[in-house]
């Protein structure tokens, strides 16, 4: 998980400066549209069909999340930033360059030839740069020259295209300046003097002469014409015409010649020229402020002139790169924004402006945006930068110029040291106890330059968490957090190493492989301790079992194993283990398509829909019949579906790895997915792209990984979500198919039990009490519905257990109409009136139908609260977008805030955040957890920080949505997620999927337990759960007779309404209790009961197991929320 250090937050009008660690009141966050936005506009060299976001609103508080600072040269610091406002995320870089720092420069970054681009890289690696950003607009659909001026070392390489004169760059006298650079030159020849218009320009103004020389590359000269009709060109070498023509030339151009072009009176000047002819040809660049530039670079436009931020009129967000300077312009700035990605949404050219002022530019200009920007920087002790940004093409686009940074060699001594950890994966920091960790350092001079490091001495300290081998590698002993030292000849260098609690389990950062005939993947282990701290594993500590004849793994630098593919079809199954710990990957080889049905008999289909209407006919297919859905989504403003549905389901062959189906759209944006039930019992909603297309087009979508096969095929559905969007539609489908790959069997992992579900437990009467109810999901025109029973049900389980307040957890109802809320207020004053407090907070039901939560604060004011009860404070957060940002991203200002007040408040002992949306999804579709996954990251970050730099205090996040119970912790801090009570559970049912209500317990005065030095945070006994089944009965299945010495399985059975029928055990909260003649308990002290044969038998409750010792009559009993049951046994 990505750890959030830093964390301030910050009010402004627009930006505010990342440099003040102060928390200031924000003001009320804007509404958020969440509707689409349309694309208006693109920077000039990003391709056409390049995404856009449009802005509609200014931003308002701004959390900023992270902030890095790296001295990379003398007079260089980089510094890379993380933002986050209602807008989204936004990820920076900013290079810091003293100019007047007599060991720095800055100068022109090209590939050598104006018409021509290469990755910025490979520009900066030849000239020596030790760091750098894109340059310059460029014609990329064409010659790829740049639109601006160029100067390097004081020499003009390229004149401005018409009206892009502006340009950024170091005076002579080594001063940032912005000016505008004029192209001032002569053609003489015959007497007469002729002004040159161009210079390795792209562009030739309308009647001028454009200049190109040798610099201008291998492009054709034909496009700076424009199509002209008049043109002609002139070849002159060594003063002399060679060559004159009226067709323009393309190719090199040699050493020693110039080619002139003219269009209209320029071409007619130029047909004066004969064969032999001599030519004088004159230019100087020319700048607006008198004050020649040693280096330049064009751009636009001027973001900030004279402190002032410009107007720029521009809603479109996009990935930036600007170049500012200080007042004095002693100081230069070369900022880059990520954008166009899901963590970070880059920016307008206002904000752009705005940013670059925070920094300190009283003057800026806009570089190139896009998929151009692009900035390099090397770290200390490296010879080579490296792309410290995140294109948006994913790679580094190849550009034309840039600027480059420069500093003087070093004295070649040695200064310092950089260590690092070889694997860079994340939380490599970390180590188990008894497992190792790879640690690199890299040696540098004054000037951070690279020095070659021999003898590299190791150490520990404090030296009990432990020890280095002499090639740096460390194997960690006590846990705690401590310090991995490097030193040559006393120069030192350090990291932080965090050695973790015991190896609790390990798992593959992939759930499966599947492999294409000849391709290969990767895959590492990761472990976590019992408090869900994880780390990776390094693969000298990991031992591989595996069929050899079907894959061969071999270990990467990285840190990570490669898998490779021996034969052309196949299965093997991976088993690791780490000190005794197990985890299994299967890998597949190749996949083949199987035909589940051609959809040709209408009968073996049929269908239903959710707010809509609609029919199935026959129609033609793509070969021969198909199946045509026709439908209504013109009756509600809630999600509609149009279900396809098989008449029996059908069973799936093998293990599918993808589903398909040819479908005729229609055009109108229908979102495609299937349904299928797993051999397990539980659904899996499998959703993929939207039918904007008209004619025969095959949807594939992929099965998520976790799914228990074999597979049934319950549903193809069509989807409307937008409640503006009312249409009748028609689509046909045809030619069912599905992937799949060969078989492997997995073994099953039992699941973890969490001591803080109580089992065998109540809670202690010196506990105070809150309930959580979730996901009923009634509506209000079905008043007597099952979902209204067990909601009613639940509601007055908890009345009689007296909870000091109780949590409407969301989607308490379906849709966001009126009469719901209305359905939904009488319940709960039907059932609770005013015995104790609710808070109420929405789901996304709350706002279906409406996609606002009007509705919902007319019936119940408030969509969050925050508040402290008794030592604990709770937050309790809306999600009813699916995000906490687009939902109301003030909630999050102020949570950083609240959490920041609690860690310092002695009358806080812990802290509770609810959410409807969890941080995780425990089941494997993944569809229930917050859409923004860096999200979700902030929040167990910020629990995390809190739970370790509060002195020990208590924080923990719990959640519903996922329909099943689960509990997981994640850095020291538990996670749990409620179960519906009401709407059908999505997990399975021997794993949290049933119907049930929670009650949690509070110690008021629970002892703290501090989290420092890497100490294990314990069992988390400020708080305790249990977890109510909602039960018509229960039945246990054990034998009536049983031999002594035998050893039998008991299970006890939980029947649900509807029909549902689970295991009844952990998650859910469950006692068993005997005769007293049998123990019932187990771990240790179940094996001290076997030894000690004081009894008839011996039940380990956690198992299930019955050991029968002695001949007799025993009694079993198992009791869950109110419902019990009994079975007498017989022991022979």
């Amino acid at each position: 998980m990505k750890r959030f250090w830093l964390i301030w937050v910050v009010t402004v009008a627009l930006f505010t400066s990342l440099f003040t660690p102060f928390a200031m009141a924000a003001p009320p966050a804007a509404k958020f549209d969440r509707s689409p936005v349309e694309d208006k506009q693109a920077p000039i060299s990003s391709k056409k069909d390049e995404p856009q976001t449009v802005l509609n609103e200014e931003s308002g508080s701004t959390l900023v999340t992270n902030l890095q600072k790296t001295t990379i040269g003398k007079g260089v610091e980089l510094t890379t930033f993380e933002r986050f406002d209602a807008r989204g995320w936004l990820n920076g870089e900013i290079l810091k360059v003293d100019l007047g720092n007599k060991a720095v420069s800055a100068d022109l970054l090209h590939p050598g030839h104006v018409s021509s681009a290469e990755p910025l890289s490979f520009a900066a690696k030849r000239n020596g740069a030790i760091a750098g950003v894109n340059g310059d607009f460029f014609d990329i659909n064409g010659t790829k020259a740049p639109i601006g001026a160029e100067i390097e070392k004081g020499k003009l390489i390229k004149g401005a295209n018409p009206g892009r004169e502006q340009s950024a760059g170091v005076s002579t006298e080594g001063i940032g300046q912005l000016a505008s650079i004029m192209l001032a030159g002569t053609v003489s020849f015959q007497s007469s003097q002729h002004s040159l218009a161009a210079l390795n320009q792209s562009s030739i103004p309308a009647n001028g002469i454009g200049l190109f020389t040798p610099l201008w590359g291998k492009a054709s000269r034909s496009a700076a014409v424009f199509n002209s009709k008049s043109v002609y060109e002139i070849i002159v070498k060594n003063g002399k015409v060679i060559e004159a023509k009226e067709e323009i030339g393309t190719g090199s151009i040699e050493e020693n010649t110039l080619v002139l072009v003219g269009r209209e009176e320029g071409a007619a000047k130029l047909k004066q020229l004969n064969v032999g002819d001599e030519v004088s040809i004159q230019y100087e660049p020319k700048a607006s402020n008198g004050k020649p530039f040693q280096f330049a670079i064009g751009g636009n436009p001027v973001l900030v002139k004279d402190g002032e931020v410009q107007t720029l009129d521009d809603q479109v967000t996009a990935p930036r790169t600007a170049v500012g300077y200080s007042k004095d312009g002693k100081e230069m700035y070369l900022v880059t924004v990520d954008g166009r990605q899901t963590s970070s949404r880059g920016m307008t050219l206002q904000e752009m402006g705005h940013l670059m002022k925070e920094f300190g530019s009283y003057h800026s200009l806009n570089l190139d945006g896009g998929g151009s920007t692009t900035m390099l920087a090397r770290t200390p002790g490296e010879e080579d930068p490296k792309v410290v940004n995140v294109p948006s093409d994913g790679h580094e686009r190849p550009v034309p110029n840039g600027i480059g940074i420069y500093t003087e060699k070093g004295n070649g001594k040695l200064t310092g040291l950089n260590v690092f950890t070889q694997t860079q994966l994340e939380n490599a920091i970390r180590v188990f106890p008894g497992l190792t960790r790879k640690f690199t350092a890299k040696g540098y001079d004054d000037a951070y330059d690279p020095i070659e490091t021999k003898e590299i001495k190791w150490k520990t300290y404090p030296s009990k968490f432990g020890t280095f081998a002499k090639d740096g590698v460390f194997t960690a002993e006590k846990p705690g957090r401590a310090n991995a030292e490097a030193s040559v000849k006393g120069v030192k260098g350090i990291s932080r190493v965090h050695v973790l609690n015991q190896l609790d389990r390990i798992e593959s950062n992939k759930s499966r492989l599947g492999l294409a005939e000849g391709a290969n993947d990767e895959f590492f282990v990761t472990g976590y301790d019992g408090n869900g701290y994880s780390a990776p594993i390094e693969p000298q500590d990991v031992s591989l079992s595996y069929d050899q004849s079907v894959i061969k793994i071999e270990q990467t630098e990285a840190g990570n194993f490669l898998v490779t593919p021996k034969v052309k079809e196949g299965s093997a199954l991976v088993t690791m283990t780490v000190n005794g710990k197990e985890a299994y990957l299967p890998v597949t080889i190749g996949l083949k398509t199987e035909t589940v049905s051609e959809m040709e008999d209408l009968s073996k289909w049929s269908f239903s829909s959710a707010r809509g209407s609609g029919t199935i006919e026959p129609a033609e297919g793509r070969n021969k019949n198909g199946v045509k859905v026709k439908f209504d989504f013109t009756q509600s403003t809630g999600t509609r579906t149009a279900n396809v549905h098989p008449a029996e389901p059908i069973k799936l062959p093998g293990e599918p790895q993808s589903i398909s189906v040819w479908v005729k759209g229609d055009g109108k944006g229908e979102w495609m997915s299937f349904t299928t039930k797993g051999a397990d019992g539980r659904y899996h909603y499998l959703y993929g792209p939207y039918v904007t297309w008209t004619g025969w087009k095959q949807v594939e979508i992929a099965v998520p990984s976790g799914v228990v096969y074999p597979l049934e095929l319950r549903t193809i559905g069509a989807i409307e979500t937008n409640k503006s969007k009312q249409y009748n539609g028609e689509l046909i489908y045809d030619d069912l198919t599905v992937k799949v790959s060969p078989t492997v069997d997995v073994p099953t992992s039992a699941k973890t039990k969490d001591s803080f579900i109580l089992q065998n437990d109540e809670i202690g009467k010196e506990r105070w009490k809150f309930a959580i109810l979730a996901d009923s999901q009634f509506v209000g025109r079905s008043p007597n519905s099952q979902q209204v029973k067990i909601a009613r049900e639940s509601l007055q389980q908890i009345v009689k257990e007296k909870p000091e307040f109780l949590v409407i957890g969301g989607d308490f109802v379906d849709t966001a109409y009126p009469e719901d809320f209305a359905l939904a207020k009488k319940i709960l004053d039907e059932e609770v009136g005013d015995r104790f407090p609710i808070y109420y907070v929405p789901g996304n039901h709350e706002i279906m139908g409406t996609g606002n939560l009007d509705n919902f604060k007319k019936s119940f004011g408030q969509n969050r609260y925050s508040f402290a009860h008794k030592g604990t404070q709770f937050v309790l957060l809306d999600s009813s977008s699916g995000s906490f940002r687009t939902s109301d991203f003030q909630q999050l200002v102020e949570l950083r805030k609240t959490i920041d007040k609690a860690m310092k408040d002695p009358e806080i002992r812990n802290l509770v955040v609810f959410g409807h949306h969890p941080t995780r999804d425990p089941l494997s579709t993944k569809n229930s957890q917050l859409s923004d996954r860096k999200e979700a990251e902030l929040i167990e970050s910020w629990l995390t920080v809190f739970r370790e730099m509060s002195g020990g205090k208590g924080a923990m996040y719990i959640s519903g949505h996922a329909h099943t119970v689960n509990m997981e912790r994640v850095d020291g801090v538990p996670y749990m997620v409620v179960g519906p009570a009401g709407k059908a559970p999505y997990g399975a049912a021997d794993n949290g999927g049933f119907y049930s209500w929670t009650m949690f317990g509070v110690q008021p005065n629970a002892r703290l337990q501090p989290s420092i030095s890497g100490v294990n945070n314990g069992q988390t006994n400020w708080i305790t759960a249990k977890v109510n089944p909602l039960l018509e009965s229960i039945t246990i299945d054990a034998p009536s007779t049983i031999a002594s010495g035998e050893i039998t399985e008991v299970k006890a059975t939980g029947h649900q309404p509807a029909g549902l029928n689970f295991p009844l055990r952990y998650p859910a909260s469950v006692t068993w209790t005997g005769s007293e003649n049998v123990f019932i308990g187990s771990g240790e002290a179940a094996n001290k009961a076997l030894e000690s044969k004081k009894y008839d038998a011996v039940f380990d409750s956690a198992s299930g197991k019955l050991h029968a010792l002695k001949q007799g009559e025993i009694k079993l009993s198992v009791e869950s929320n109110g419902k019990a049951s009994e079975k007498s046994i017989s022991i022979q």
